[in-house]
């Protein structure tokens, strides 16, 4: 068995919020409520006590390999609780004791059972996985990774939103713009992922975020080229809506990998960003081919760099003042919700 290093508790505040995962460890079929945890007894204290039908389960959890002192200790549990029982101090069902290691061999199985204890092993590894993946906090971001919808530059899909303020499909906007619905099509997937529009079977409609992106656009600049008020109506979109789509996730984990790589050197060069945006993004599997890294980052180093969140020297990377507030504000707006993730753990 591989070396366990975990504290002990961390394993027990997994069960008592998670009585399912417990459950399925002691192979019932019906539900268990925690009654008690951690409670105070003359012999020590009892970790978890759970209700299951009209029966008291008393959990001893440890996380290293079965010892006969720990049935023992935990009918030493048993015996006080059921002192409890008599004289009224402890609510009444059938007590059974039960003593949860990630080691047991058979004979210790049997030396437990010969002295009416339920010796059941179980795997830390699998609980913590399983916590992790059913957990009630905000990780959305844990499904949402950077996609190639294959426009290379968020300039070019300035033109198209704006037209989406008159022309309401695809093929409208594309007539428009004298480019193929295909091309249009592309630019529209891009818009929505960004909050700008929302585009359901080639009908397109502005959001809000998308009317305002559209009164920033600078008539004197280029079609493709975003104006400096454009570019922040997007940051603004994506500091309140990090995990809001591929797109946005892969524009900030951009940034942010830059930020936290500059550390090391600065300016950063490429080969660095690429390595670390991909393990970042959770890519490290699916873009796993030279060709599909490069294009990868050069695509989201376009948008971010549209943004004006980083500038590009060469093969060297720098963050631009907007690119530090930026991170700044993403931060605190990670740490704002993670505050609000503990409270409801609470």
């Amino acid at each position: 068995m591989p070396r366990l290093e975990i504290r002990e508790n961390e394993i027990e505040d997994i069960f008592a919020l998670y009585p399912m995962q417990l459950r399925q460890v002691l192979g019932l079929s019906n539900d268990i409520h925690l009654v008690a945890r951690q409670k105070i007894l003359p012999s020590g204290r009892l970790d978890l006590v759970y209700s299951h039908l009209s029966d008291l389960l008393l959990i001893e959890l440890k996380v290293e390999r079965f010892r006969q002192a720990f049935v023992n200790q935990v009918l030493g549990y048993k015996g006080d609780l059921e002192h409890l029982q008599l004289t009224g101090a402890f609510i009444h069902g059938t007590l059974l004791p039960i003593l949860l290691c990630p080691e047991a061999t058979n004979s210790d199985k049997q030396y437990a059972a010969g002295m009416g204890v339920d010796a059941i092993v179980y795997d830390p590894a699998k609980v913590l996985t399983e916590f992790y993946s059913n957990a009630p906090l905000d990780v959305n971001y844990l499904g949402v990774k950077p996609v190639d919808i294959g426009v290379w530059r968020l300039g070019l899909i300035n033109e198209a939103v704006c037209l989406a303020a008159e022309h309401h499909t695809v093929a409208q906007i594309a007539a428009q713009k004298g480019q193929s619905p295909r091309t249009v099509g592309n630019q529209m997937r891009l818009a929505d992922a960004l909050g700008l529009v929302t585009l359901k079977n080639n009908q397109v409609q502005l959001t809000d975020t998308g009317e305002d992106f559209v009164r920033a656009r600078d008539e004197l600049s280029p079609p493709d080229l975003l104006a400096p008020e454009q570019a922040a109506v997007i940051r603004k979109f994506i500091l309140a809506y990090p995990f809001f789509s591929g797109v946005t996730f892969g524009i900030l984990t951009l940034v942010s990998s830059i930020f936290e790589l500059s550390r090391n050197t600065y300016p950063v060069p490429l080969g660095l960003v690429a390595g670390h945006f991909i393990k970042a993004a959770g890519l490290n599997y699916s873009w796993d081919s030279e060709k599909a890294v490069r294009k990868g980052v050069r695509m989201y180093t376009n948008y971010d760099i549209d943004l004006g969140l980083v500038g590009k020297v060469g093969d060297h990377y720098f963050v631009t003042p907007s690119g530090l507030s930026f991170v700044l504000l993403l931060n605190m707006h990670k740490s704002l919700k993670l505050i609000e993730n503990a409270k409801r753990i609470e």
